[in-house]
């Protein structure tokens, strides 16, 4: 749940994400805001 770059909460993917336990975290550590992994650019053609 936390990002490997900053160490923040990542962004959730779902509604099921949504979490007291996601909350309480976010209060402690932050919401990550770094960039999404880009795709190699082979992979994005297919």
């Amino acid at each position: 749940m936390l990002c490997l770059s900053c160490g923040r909460v990542r962004p959730a993917l779902n509604r099921d994400d949504y979490t007291s336990e996601r909350a309480r975290l976010i209060t402690q550590h932050g919401l990550c805001v770094c960039k999404p992994p880009q795709l190699p650019r082979d992979a994005r053609r297919s």
